[in-house]
């Protein structure tokens, strides 16, 4: 028999690794107000805060659907039946598939 685990440990070190990624991008698209020194210029900066922002929603997805929760209920913004997710749910399943573990039990 076989059960199906998942790295959680794995799928919140790497959402912590794009949030922790998220802020420094966010400060680093500032043209004026900016915190510190500049690493990057403000428009390579700004594109990858929205790249980065599309793989946190996935990240997030995944991290509730394999708890269990419905799309509603992870973005409580839309009703079940026509909630945005659904058009992303390729991607939703490839990173739970990626964050799966098998193993055997033996009797």
């Amino acid at each position: 028999m076989e059960t199906i685990e998942y790295n959680i440990k794995g799928l919140k070190a790497d959402i912590k690794k794009l949030a922790e990624n998220q802020r420094f991008l966010k400060n680093q698209r500032k043209t004026v107000y900016i915190v510190g020194e500049r690493k990057m210029p403000a428009a390579e900066a700004s594109w990858r805060f929205r790249e980065n922002r599309y793989k946190l929603r996935i990240l997030y997805a995944a991290y509730g659907v394999i708890r269990g929760k419905t799309y509603a209920q992870i973005e409580n913004n839309h009703a079940e039946e026509e909630h945005p997710l659904m058009q992303l749910i390729c991607q939703i399943d490839k990173v739970i598939e990626t964050y799966k573990q098998h193993e055997e039990v033996l009797n």
